[in-house]
């Protein structure tokens, strides 16, 4: 991660960069915890936080909840959309809350997004808008059977923790609940005891709100708290989606889950024209390095069918905000 914006050595960013992202401390001066593990000051920390983020290279802070423990449903969506068309579709979804990523690659199957829902209606609502839209041929709606690896978590080897059992028990919210679910997806604090500023915000103590959170750390309400960083930022220029079809997609799923280039290995549900079950998120620093990592695959895979999807462009990637329906 070397060449990022921050007066700190690079092996520090590394440092840095690897603590918040995976290990980020719940207490009143979690910036000071960080600074005494890496042997910084709390202002050095600070300051290169603040600059990472007005660069980009931190895109948000803060947790990354687990949509089901929420009660919210989510899906992946491709569509086959005319090229003419696509910008204008792209610029609509901006405006829609449940849609968070959404990106265009390099398939008859084009369009590739996100949504994330109060309830199944709602999420039924937006596909169907989705299908209506001028210049939109073909929606195929992709849910998880099973997840083999999540790992958002970059330079460190550490992956998110979720749970792909179907039946995950709703988290109940009081209003106080709600109210820091709120507090907490906005731009978290960069300042010595953030947390106190997040319960002044809801009027709330700064000790019940530190054990709120580690409590939904616990119980995988947050399946992590800490930076979400821009892999493009750090290096990582070459981005293919692969989706694979064969006997065997289970035993691969969990052997791809081993390689440290792949970050999400899912199983979705498959259509006729679009029978592929097993989807894989594979990051590179070069084309050549992207061409090695798919030939490894591949030998893992033996008598697979492939498709790989390069990433032409990302039309948005934000967090979902949840309870903003009222």
């Amino acid at each position: 991660m070397n060449n990022l914006p921050s007066d700190i050595t690079p092996q520090k960013n590394d440092e840095l960069l690897s603590v918040i992202q995976s290990d980020f401390p719940i207490v009143t001066r979690p910036y000071k915890v960080v600074a005494d593990r890496i042997g910084l000051t709390e202002r050095e920390v600070i300051d290169s936080i603040r600059s990472f983020m007005e660069t980009d290279v931190i895109r948000t802070l803060g947790p990354v909840f687990e949509a089901r423990r929420l009660g919210y449903v989510s899906t992946l969506i491709a569509a086959k959309v005319d090229d003419d068309r696509v910008s204008e579709l792209a610029a609509a979804m901006l405006e829609i809350n449940e849609i968070t990523h959404n990106y265009l690659r390099e398939n008859e199957f084009n369009l590739w997004f996100t949504v994330t829902a109060i309830n199944a209606e709602r999420m039924e609502e937006i596909i169907a808008w989705v299908k209506k839209f001028p210049g939109v041929n073909r929606v195929i709606n992709l849910p998880m059977k099973k997840v083999f690896k999540i790992n958002a978590v970059w330079g460190t080897g550490k992956s998110e923790t979720r749970n792909a059992d179907n039946s995950i028990t709703v988290q109940s919210f009081d209003e106080t609940g709600k109210k820091l679910v709120g507090a907490l997806q906005n731009n978290f604090p960069v300042m010595e005891k953030p947390f106190g500023v997040i319960a002044n915000s809801i009027g709330e103590n700064e000790p019940a709100i530190l054990e709120i959170i580690n409590n939904w750390l616990k119980n995988g309400t947050i399946r992590r708290f800490g930076a979400r960083l821009d892999h493009r930022k750090i290096g990582y220029t070459h981005n293919i989606l692969a989706v694979w079809k064969g006997k065997n997609p289970e035993l691969w799923g969990e052997k791809f889950a081993g390689l440290d280039f792949v970050s999400h290995c899912y199983l979705r549900e498959s259509h006729d024209d679009w029978p592929y079950e097993l989807y894989t998120m594979i990051h590179a620093k070069s084309l050549s390095e992207s061409s090695e990592n798919i030939t490894t695959m591949k030998t893992i895979a033996q008598g697979a069918q492939m498709v790989e999807m390069k990433t032409l462009f990302e039309l948005k990637k934000t967090s979902m905000k949840y309870f903003m329906e009222d």
